[in-house]
């Protein structure tokens, strides 16, 4: 072996050592990939954070496993270090991993593994010099996208008082202790968390005026659990294993699996805490909609729709997200690859081992057909939501047209009858079993009224399932048009090797004719599956008009919104001149000398300025001139007092 880059033998050791763990890797990440497989298909039914802590515990299984590979491989190589030859390396190599027992048969018989090794600890400094290049380069692009977002949270503005307030509040709830801030920046699309010690939530301008206040407070809450379970440190290792290990596609999708469930998990904890999956569902389609409006950003959100879509069902069904058919046909993948290389490494060869193959890699050629993929779309889950239910029947619920505003509700629920009048949304008559309840004896019976409510509420509410169905629709026409381009490429492909072969002698003309019957039929099929497809793609149309209604009503919630952010923008204007206005009569009072080092709070009962109390006549003049008489609350304005400034009020 050549060294031309390192001499020393202790470096040559790990540099041999590491090229080493890194070949082990791939087939650590193959068993890897199938226990993730096999947590995947176990827990459909389990929460989010369990199969989260299975998935991240896996992941951190693997990483112990190749700091486990390098110190045996580098521990082999200090036991001898008076080995120099290839040969001799191949032997401490397969006396470590493969046969413990018998390295010199195994170098004697140069088997196609100690190849494999030979070839790896012969050119273990290119193969780390190449791994390193590219390890640097996606470092330094880590490295730049975390400066690049330290740089955004220097260009950001504060939102609205009463949103600070209220985000507070939310943390609260979320029970996030440590400090945070909220800020709004130009520069990006989505909301998301910066920061460890200190984190900074961003949410795009205008967010917080364009969207309804408690779909907004759904997305905050979601950014507000990131934060409480410490997804930002551990989003930076996870980035550091991606970069290490950046050629293995085994890690890379587990990596992605992580992510996914995440984010599953923050949506748990934000319907936890808003107790309400029906506004949080609504926030995230408001959401889509919001930035499918702003053409800046259409490309990068429409990359994410699939995965929002899977998060939607995933909370409306209770039922976690299956193995879609690339996911299977990688795990097969590496179910058939981990076989073969426990056949490969026994110490006696079976009989017949191609045989050991053959049940995998047609498992996969099953995945791999159109047929398949059909009845695995057919066989999904139901994406309509499914409510437990008590006995419960409505008998009536109707609106008199001649008593307008009045409403009348006949149910039957647990053996019991009850009749509920209601005046502009106020109950005004209950019967209970043909028995009329007093008035004052409504709230005995409010739990089971609200129960009830709640339950013909939800016939409201089925016109939210047309948008996911439409979108169900629309999906599955995009999967039949691009298996219909699939049908049509094969059969290009039969077609003209029909065309070569009919140059040949007879036996192979007869075999393209019989290519060509094969590829007629194929043409037929795509022909059907066109047809369908552009039925799906009308049926998607008209959902789609239906959607455009729905955006046209939230344009104009966003319209009344700005009229009252320019009322709360008025208000904003008349604090800071009363605050002008205080600042200006203490500077000339003499009782300070420049608005740079100024600080008061002017409340009804003191006012104090750069932490004295200062005397009741001035106290009462500004106090009459800049807070007013309010007899009935109790009015504060503060400047630069104890790390705030602002004007409240309260009774």
């Amino acid at each position: 072996m050549n060294w031309n880059f390192i001499d020393q033998p202790a470096a040559r050791q790990w540099v041999e050592a590491m090229c080493l763990m890194l070949m082990h890797s791939l087939w650590q990440g193959l068993v890897a990939a199938i226990l993730a497989g096999m947590i995947l298909l176990t827990t459909r039914k389990s929460r989010p954070a369990f199969r989260y802590n299975l998935l991240a515990g896996l992941m951190l299984l693997f990483v112990a496993g190749t700091v486990l590979t390098f110190n045996l491989t580098l521990r082999g190589s200090h036991d001898a270090p008076a080995v120099t030859t290839g040969l001799a390396r191949e032997w401490v190599n397969q006396a470590i991993f493969q046969h413990p027992a018998s390295p010199v048969v195994a170098a004697t018989d140069a088997n196609w593994i100690a190849l494999i090794t030979g070839f790896f600890s012969a050119h273990a400094q290119m193969i780390v010099t190449v791994w390193f290049l590219v390890f640097a380069l996606k470092s330094l692009q880590a490295a730049s996208g975390l400066l690049y977002l330290h740089r955004i949270t220097r260009s950001v503005s504060a939102p609205g008082m009463q949103w600070v307030v209220r985000f507070y509040e939310l943390a609260g709830r979320m029970q996030v202790n440590q400090e945070i801030e909220l800020r709004e920046s130009a520069q990006i699309a989505v909301p998301m968390v910066i920061g460890f010690l200190k984190p900074v939530v961003l949410v795009p301008l205008g967010m917080l005026a364009n969207l309804p206040a408690a779909q907004v407070e759904a997305i905050l809450l979601h950014e507000l659990a990131h934060i409480r379970r410490r997804d930002y440190l551990v989003n930076l290792v996870q980035i550091f294993c991606e970069n290490v290990f950046f050629f293995n596609p085994a890690v890379l999708w587990i990596s992605k699996l992580i992510r996914e469930e995440r984010e599953h998990c923050c949506d748990d904890l934000a319907i936890g805490v808003m107790q309400n999956k029906t506004s949080f569902v609504h926030a995230l389609v408001s959401f889509q909609e919001y930035n499918q409006s702003r053409p800046t950003f259409e490309m990068a959100f429409s990359q994410k729709r699939n995965h929002l879509l899977d998060r939607i069902k995933r909370i409306i069904n209770n039922n976690n997200k299956p193995l879609d058919a690339m996911e299977k046909l990688f795990v097969t993948f590496s179910l058939a690859a981990a076989i073969t290389l426990s056949a490969a490494t026994a110490p006696e060869k079976p009989a017949i081992p191609r045989a050991v193959f053959k049940q995998p890699e047609s498992r996969m050629a099953e995945l791999k057909t159109p047929e398949a993929q059909k009845i695995a779309a057919i066989q999904e889950p139901d994406t309509l939501p499914r409510k437990k239910r008590t006995d419960m029947a409505i008998h009536s619920a109707n609106v008199r047209g001649a008593r307008e505003g009045i409403s009348t509700y006949n149910v039957t629920r647990n053996g019991r009858q009850y009749e509920i009048v209601k005046r502009n949304g106020k109950m005004v008559s209950l019967w209970v079993d043909d028995q009329e309840i007093a008035e004052g004896d409504y709230s005995k019976y409010q739990s089971e009224i609200d129960e009830i409510m709640e339950e013909i509420k939800v016939q409201h509410e089925l016109a939210e399932k047309q948008r996911a169905e439409a979108e169900e629709m629309r999906k599955l026409a995009d999967v039949q048009r691009r298996e219909a381009e699939k049908q049509r490429e094969a059969a290009n492909e039969i077609r003209k090797l029909a065309e070569v072969q009919r140059r040949d002698a007879d036996k192979q003309r007869e075999q393209a004719h019989v290519m060509r019957l094969e590829a007629e039929k194929h043409r037929e099929q795509a022909a059907r599956i066109r047809v369908e497809a552009a039925k799906q793609r009308e049926h998607a149309d008209e959902m789609r008009l239906q959607a455009e209604k729905h955006r046209q009503l939230a344009e104009e919630q966003r319209k009344q919104a700005d009229g009252m952010r320019k009322e709360a923008e008025k208000e904003r204007e008349a604090y800071v001149k009363k605050q002008e206005g205080v600042i200006e009569e203490l500077i000339k009072g003499g009782i300070v000398k420049s608005r740079d080092d100024v600080s008061f709070k002017l409340a009804d009962d003191e006012l104090i300025v750069n932490g004295e109390k200062q005397p009741a006549e001035l106290h009462q003049r500004l106090k009459s001139k800049y807070l007013g008489d309010d007899a009935g609350g109790k009015t504060e304005m503060y400047y630069n007092f104890n790390g705030r400034s602002g004007y409240s009020r309260s009774r």
